[in-house]
């Protein structure tokens, strides 16, 4: 993943509320995967065993995200154990022909939470982050992006 991704998804975390962050973690595990089938098509096996350790990590945070007192959390549990169970024997049989089925399986289920995510109101997660601001400006020949934060972070003595 490029930096550039990832400032993109630490934007996108510090702003997000609690189901915001479990469509954000099914936005990386479905990344990791598709990138672990590029890795596998081009016959690179150990960036597939990365991006594939990578989903996997990924796949551990929307385990231990679960509630149990809600009885779907079972079913999620599953679901998140056969997927990656998947990836991992996708590693050992050097083949990304099962991801393929958990990117279409987790798609969906990020559908769902996408749902859920524009239903929840109960505001960010994170408290005490800067407000980003961007926007574009035109250049000679270019358009620039800029962005803007305020330097007041962390403790002053």
């Amino acid at each position: 993943m490029t930096k550039e991704r990832i400032r993109e998804y630490t934007l996108k975390i510090t702003n997000a509320s609690a189901t915001g962050i479990i469509v954000i973690l099914y936005d990386l595990a479905i990344e990791y995967m598709q990138e672990a089938v590029k890795c596998f098509d081009a016959s690179d096996h150990d960036g597939a065993k990365v991006q594939c350790t990578n989903a996997g990590r990924v796949l551990g945070d929307l385990i231990a995200s679960l509630d149990f007192s809600y009885g779907i959390s079972f079913q999620l549990f599953r679901i998140y154990e056969f997927v990656s169970k998947e990836v991992s024997m996708s590693v050992i049989r050097n083949d990304g022909k099962s991801l393929k089925d958990c990117i279409r399986l987790m798609t969906s289920l990020k559908g769902s939470f996408e749902e859920l995510a524009d239903k929840d109101e109960s505001g960010p997660v994170m408290k005490n982050t800067d407000a980003v601001y961007a926007g574009l400006t035109y250049g000679k020949g270019t358009l620039n992006e800029s962005t803007v934060t305020s330097g007041n972070r962390g403790f002053k003595a």
